[in-house]
């Protein structure tokens, strides 16, 4: 299997996607490894691979899953998956599978890629530059916790606000707003 390339740009990544790319081009499985929000998706969207196959959560994985997962796995189709822990309650009944992936953690970014990362989402939701003021940055950063995600989210969700009420919230007041928004998106899925 050659080595995909990067397929869009991912601030704060490179070293991350190479060795991914690298491992993946060996012929290896890779399980990507980090909390919520860290970007494993991310990674996952950023590398051009074919029949990819992306479990997470792994919490809701049952045994039938479990066992396509194993299939596509002694099929050689599955090369990547994305997990939030190691730990054997959460990995559930795919747990019998690990051992068949090298294991990649997914850092948090550094202070210096989630300003620019900021930046860059506040300019791509179309809102004026003018307004992101360092505090409001400051606040966000505090929030997101090196979470690519999470400091998406809270951009997003302010850029949402600011369309409807036509100002811009405080950092606290979106990440709360975004949080709910996940939440009350996670209980429909679960309908």
């Amino acid at each position: 299997m050659a080595a995909p390339a990067p397929e869009r740009e991912l601030l704060g990544r490179d070293d991350l996607l190479e060795r991914v790319a690298g491992l993946l081009g060996e012929g290896k499985n890779v399980a990507l490894i980090g909390p919520h929000d860290i970007g494993k998706s991310a990674v996952i969207g950023a590398l051009a691979v074919p029949d990819v196959v992306v479990v997470d959560p792994f919490e809701r994985v049952h045994s039938h899953l479990a066992a396509r997962i194993r299939r596509a796995i002694y099929r050689r189709t599955l090369h990547l998956i994305a997990v939030r822990s190691l730990d054997r309650r959460q990995l559930g009944a795919v747990r019998r599978i690990m051992f068949w992936f090298t294991e990649v953690r997914v850092p948090p970014l550094t202070a210096y890629w989630m300003r620019r990362l900021i930046r860059r989402e506040w300019v791509r939701t179309e809102l004026p530059a003018e307004l992101l003021a360092p505090a409001w940055t400051r606040g966000a950063l505090r929030l997101a916790r090196g979470r690519p995600g999470m400091a998406v989210a809270i951009v997003q969700t302010a850029a949402a606000i600011h369309r409807t009420r036509g100002t811009i919230p405080s950092p606290d007041a979106a990440y709360i707003e975004a949080r709910i928004r996940k939440v009350h998106l996670l209980t429909r899925e679960a309908l």
